[in-house]
């Protein structure tokens, strides 16, 4: 790697703590903070729910600061023309797992642009919603709540997660950490991976081909996929027509990859039992949506894999990566064009 100055692009609001270690990664790095300035180039839908971000751009205009840019820690969003508006920059770090946003970024067709995720940074928390819903869901909290509030003192048996099968549809790192919780309560794991070689020991993990035999063996079915052009719709009536009239069915991944009429309709039809989801296609869903009113599905408001410190998580994998660069070795979780993820 060159001894010249690497010229970073900060493009998302982080406290003053993480910029300076990023600053500290190396003498050659050169931090320019441009969050402030993307915020007033996004339609105010697309922005973060944070507050806004501090204007440390020292009276410079985000094109000033992409002219330079080699490298960009991106926000949730990034302006299309990034490449065009930054004809220096060689790699964007992307702060979530998805990458759905990033392909209609102009560097998705430049290969002299690494492109890396911030995939299993938040694998443990989006893992634990998971348990949190089939816990919800199995023991019928909220018959126990609408309990409480009508005075009803309302008993009931309460199945057990022990000796139940929970199907995993997509066997990254959230996958492997909803397997290995899952364990823990005793449940039998079964998962379904594009390539099983990759997904190592300690779970039975099939091929997409066997996808079929994982919703009719499974009392849960949990999505752990990313957005791709050959995910897209995966679970449609087909599919859930194939799941245990007593299963319940649990998306933390992507809304787009479920057809949710079907899915509305099997839980209208109570084909299934119920479902949780932490996606939808459209988010927040319309004030006439029927999702506001179905009894049998939990919906939650995209934050499975929100937790305090995830700025830091972020940079942390982010300062690991920078140094990584610096040393010209490969980085950590690049993505895969050809994949998608």
């Amino acid at each position: 790697m060159t001894e010249e100055s690497v010229n970073v692009v900060v493009a998302t609001s982080l406290a003053d703590d993480l910029i300076a270690r990023i600053e500290q990664v190396d003498g050659r790095v050169r931090v320019a903070d441009g969050a402030a300035k993307l915020l007033e180039e996004l339609p105010s839908a697309l922005r973060p729910m944070q507050q806004p971000a501090p204007d440390r751009s020292e009276g410079r205009s985000l094109d000033a600061m992409l002219a330079e840019a080699e490298v960009v820690l991106a926000a949730r969003r990034l302006p299309p023309d990034v490449g065009r508006r930054a004809p220096n920059l060689r790699w964007v770090q992307l702060p979530m797992a998805g990458v759905e946003f990033a392909r209609d970024l102009d560097v998705w067709h430049d290969p002299n642009v690494v492109i890396t995720s911030a995939a299993g940074v938040n694998a443990r928390p989006v893992a634990e919603w998971v348990m949190t819903q089939a816990l919800t869901l199995a023991k019928q909290v909220g018959r126990m709540v609408r309990g409480q509030r009508a005075r009803a003192w309302d008993r009931f048996e309460l199945p057990q997660l022990r000796g139940a099968t929970m199907g995993i549809v997509g066997f990254g790192a959230i996958g492997r950490e909803t397997a290995r919780l899952a364990d823990a309560f005793g449940m039998r794991v079964l998962a379904v991976k594009r390539n099983p070689a990759e997904a190592g020991g300690g779970v039975e993990v099939l091929p997409l081909s066997e996808l079929d035999r994982v919703l009719g063996e499974s009392d849960f079915v949990v999505l752990a996929v990313p957005s791709t052009p050959e995910t897209r719709g995966m679970i449609g009536a087909r599919e859930l027509a194939l799941m245990k009239g007593a299963a319940y069915f649990i998306n933390p991944a992507r809304g787009d990859v479920v057809d949710e009429g079907a899915l509305l309709a099997a839980l209208a039809a109570r084909r299934i039992a119920g479902a949780a989801l932490d996606v939808l296609q459209s988010e927040p869903p319309a004030s006439d949506s029927p999702w506001w009113e179905v009894d049998n599905a939990l919906v939650t408001a995209h934050v499975a894999g929100l937790f305090p410190g995830y700025d830091a998580a972020v940079v942390d994998l982010f300062v690991d990566n920078l140094d990584r660069y610096l040393a010209g070795r490969p980085l950590r979780n690049a993505v895969d064009r050809g994949r998608a993820y």
